[in-house]
C-alpha cells in the first residue's frame, strides 16, 4: 500500500510539473471556423467573414515579413526597425488614436459599448481541399500588446517602453486559419479593444504582435490596418443579443468586400 501511495504521489507531482512547464498550456481562442469569435480580457475578437478592397478603404500601419517561423514587431515611423517589420513607410508607420475607428457593439454583459477596431490580414500556405491533416494554414497570434505613446517614431527594443499599456493578451493566444479568406489583402480577424482602455493624453498608438510560437509562420506577411474614415455605430436590437456569438457584424461588413486592388 505504501508503494502504491508513493507511486500515486509521484504521478501527481509529475503531472503538476508538466502542467506548469509544458509549452502552450495557456488558453487558446480558436478562430479557425467561419463566424467564430470570443473575448479575452474584455476585448472581442472575431473572424471578418469578408475582405477589404484596397488602399482607399484601409490604412495599413504595420507589416511583419520574415522567413522565420516566429515573427514580431510594432508600428513606427522611426528607422532603423528593430524586429521583422517591413521597412516601407507605406506599410509600417505611426498611427494616431484619432485614426482608429470607434465601433459600438454589445459587450459580455449585453450592454452597448464603444470599442476601437483593428484589422488583421494574415498570409499562410494554402492547404486546399481534402487535406484534413494539413496545418500550414494555421497561424497563432501569441502576443498582442497595445500602448499609447507620447510621440511618434519611437524605437524601443522592449515594447513595454513604448508608452502606457492599454491591452495585453497575457496568457492567451489566438489560433487563426488562412484558408477562411485566402489571398493577400484579405482581412482575417477584427480585434475590438474597449475604448475605455485608451485613457490619458498620449495619442500615438503602438501595436506590437508576435506570431508563430505555437503554429508557425509558413508564408507571406502579416499586416495590421484600420478602416479609413469609418467611425461606425452598430446598435443591436434587443432581439439580436447573439450578435457576438455568431460573428454577424453586418454594420461593419458593409464597408468590406473581397480583394485588395
Amino acid at each position: 500500500m505504501k508503494n502504491v501511495r508513493v507511486l500515486l504521489l509521484s504521478v501527481f507531482v509529475a503531472t503538476a510539473v508538466l502542467a506548469v512547464t509544458a509549452p502552450y498550456a495557456h488558453a487558446t481562442l480558436d478562430l479557425t471556423t467561419a463566424g467564430s469569435s470570443g473575448f479575452i480580457n474584455d476585448a472581442y475578437f472575431t473572424t471578418t467573414g469578408v475582405q477589404s478592397t484596397g488602399s482607399g478603404v484601409i490604412n495599413s500601419f504595420v507589416r511583419l515579413q520574415t522567413n522565420d517561423n516566429v515573427e514580431e514587431g510594432y508600428n513606427t515611423s522611426g528607422r532603423a526597425l528593430l524586429f521583422d517589420e517591413n521597412n516601407s513607410p507605406v506599410f509600417t508607420k505611426d498611427l494616431l488614436l484619432s485614426e482608429v475607428p470607434v465601433v459600438s457593439l454589445l459587450n459580455q454583459s449585453n450592454q452597448t459599448t464603444a470599442y476601437r477596431q483593428f484589422l488583421l490580414d494574415i498570409n499562410q500556405q494554402n492547404c486546399g481541399q481534402n487535406k484534413p491533416d494539413c496545418t500550414s494554414k494555421f497561424l497563432s497570434l501569441d502576443s498582442l500588446n497595445i500602448y499609447l505613446g507620447s510621440a511618434g517614431g519611437l524605437l524601443q527594443a522592449n515594447p513595454d517602453d513604448l508608452g502606457t499599456s492599454v491591452f495585453k493578451l497575457t496568457a492567451d493566444n489566438i489560433k487563426l486559419n488562412y484558408d477562411l479568406n485566402p489571398g493577400s489583402g484579405g482581412g482575417d480577424m477584427f480585434a475590438y479593444i474597449p475604448d475605455a482602455f485608451f485613457t490619458g493624453t498620449n495619442q500615438y498608438v503602438y501595436l506590437y504582435s508576435k506570431f508563430g510560437e505555437e503554429y508557425p509562420n509558413t508564408a507571406g506577411f502579416e499586416e495590421r490596418a484600420v478602416l479609413k474614415n469609418q467611425n461606425v455605430t452598430v446598435t443591436p436590437e434587443p432581439a439580436s443579443m447573439v450578435l457576438f456569438g455568431t460573428g454577424l457584424l453586418s454594420g461593419i461588413g458593409a464597408f468590406l468586400r473581397k480583394k485588395r486592388a
